[in-house]
């Protein structure tokens, strides 16, 4: 619940502020791909400055686990924001803990509209999520939203939930849904192109800007992520 690592990208001019620590246990969470483990140590906030003044940066993103858990994040965006004047987002988040105010735009991750599927799948209530949302739009802030696509839990219908509940606030909100890519120790199966195709039409029917992305299994997942430029980053910290 750190800041363990900083990429840059020199491309597109990104530092990427990478944490530790999530406050949800969701069993289809893409970093057990990675194997990830405690990093060995976590960087001080005079650190994570001196690193970010020394880039030719425009974007500042915070991405890793669920960045809100980080007990100085205020502090950073208010720097990378204020100070440096550069366009700063959290990368994703689970919503659960409102953002800091200094921030120009935010992912959003909705798994469900079911407070039972939050209480049994991730260990936390779904209500302060939908709350932040509305909050976070009211703000002003760029915000989006996504969920993940699993057959047999998270389908067309519960898609349609989500995208209802995001049109009430705005109907020109972005929504991404992505398929379900299969973790270790976890039965659940990667949705077929139809499928998700289902999904994204039900959100249509609400939300004026769905999109989708789907990767046949995760061999293909890591495939995109190795030759996609967006992915592309050195570690400087």
């Amino acid at each position: 619940m750190a800041i363990h690592k900083i990429t840059y990208s020199k491309e597109f001019k990104r530092a990427n502020l990478h944490n530790y620590g999530c406050n949800f246990s969701c069993d289809w969470c893409l970093y057990k791909l990675e194997g990830r483990s405690k990093p060995e140590k976590f960087l001080k906030l005079d650190e994570i400055k001196k690193v970010l003044c020394e880039l030719d940066i425009g974007r500042a993103h915070f991405v890793g686990g669920e960045i809100t858990t980080y007990s100085q994040l205020s502090k950073i965006t208010d720097f990378t924001k204020n100070e440096l004047g550069v366009y700063t987002k959290i990368g994703h988040s689970n919503g659960f803990k409102l953002p800091p105010e200094s921030i120009d735009a935010i992912s959003v991750s909705i798994k469900s509209f079911s407070e039972d599927f939050y209480r049994k799948f991730t260990g936390q209530s779904n209500k302060p999520v939908l709350k932040n949302f509305s909050t976070i739009y009211e703000r002003g802030v760029e915000v989006d939203a996504s969920s993940v696509y699993i057959p047999g839990l998270v389908e067309a219908d519960e898609i349609s939930s989500i995208a209802k509940f995001i049109a009430e606030l705005d109907p020109e909100i972005t929504y991404h849904i992505t398929g379900y890519v299969p973790v270790p120790g976890v039965s659940w199966r990667s949705p077929t192109y139809d499928e998700i195709l289902k999904g994204k039409s039900a959100a249509e029917e609400y939300l004026e800007n769905v999109n989708l992305s789907w990767f046949p299994s995760s061999d293909e997942y890591v495939k995109m992520i190795q030759k996609n430029p967006e992915y592309q980053k050195i570690t400087v910290a």
